[in-house]
């Protein structure tokens, strides 16, 4: 019996059997771990980061309201056949927003393309230092310009990481999809007075040729913030 760590071709539904069976033939069991490290096994398994360590993206220059063509980060599947399974967008705060209250994201997915032009193309590297797989993702992040949105598009919730206060370099607003029961948790780091805001968000599947769009605003702010971006997914 042949043995593979890397992903066999995809099989079609019209080729399953009776046996419950995934779209590469593997079939369905319960999972003995809750981490990532099978699907990094097999090559699955990518983040998309800061083209440069260290140095951050700025955002658009004052969204204050919900604007659907300003996305900060937007990631689109080019894959024809296999699906992005989001598992954490993980921002740290280089440089402060001045005057911002009220820090907000809005989450959606749409069909097509929704790039439009602006933004910093993320670097997206595969997490196994073996395998030679590529994602099939484009992910940007900053001053993104969006297109219209299509009848097509699902919002997916607007979560408030920051109330009354404005933020401080070091603050990290982390959002981790697809655990079960939903929560929101912060602490504060007693060296720096930055704070880590962790947000748990329901489970998030981008099919093939669709979009993901995240949008952040927030009251009175008059410049955009700028973050260090690690984006974590799988591709299957």
């Amino acid at each position: 019996m042949a043995v593979f760590r890397d992903l066999p071709s995809i099989i079609n539904d019209s080729g399953a059997t009776n046996n419950r069976v995934g779209p590469y033939g593997e079939t369905h069991v319960i999972p003995v771990s809750a981490g990532h490290q099978g699907v990094a096994d097999e090559g699955a398994h990518f983040v998309a980061i800061n083209p440069t360590a260290g140095t951050g993206i700025i955002g658009h220059a004052a969204p204050t309201t919900f604007d659907e063509a300003k996305p900060f980060l937007l990631l689109y599947n080019s894959n024809t056949s296999k699906r992005v399974f989001l598992n954490s967008i993980h921002l740290v705060k280089s440089v402060v927003e001045v005057g911002s209250t009220r820090v907000q994201w809005n989450f959606s997915t749409d069909v097509g393309n929704r790039y439009s032009s602006a933004g910093t193309g993320l670097t997206i590297n595969n997490t196994s230092s073996v395998s030679t797989v590529v994602s099939g993702v484009n992910a940007y992040a900053g001053a993104v310009v969006g297109t219209a949105v299509t009848s097509s598009r699902r919002l997916l919730g607007n979560y408030v990481v920051k109330g009354a206060n404005v933020g401080v370099v070091w603050d990290v607003e982390e959002f981790i999809f697809g655990v079960p029961a939903g929560a929101t948790t912060s602490a504060v780091e007693p060296t720096s007075g930055a704070t880590r805001f962790t947000t748990y968000l329901p489970p998030v599947v981008l099919g093939p040729l669709h979009t993901f769009a995240a949008v952040q605003w927030a009251a009175s702010q008059s410049t955009g913030p700028t973050y260090e971006i690690v984006v974590s997914f799988s591709v299957r």
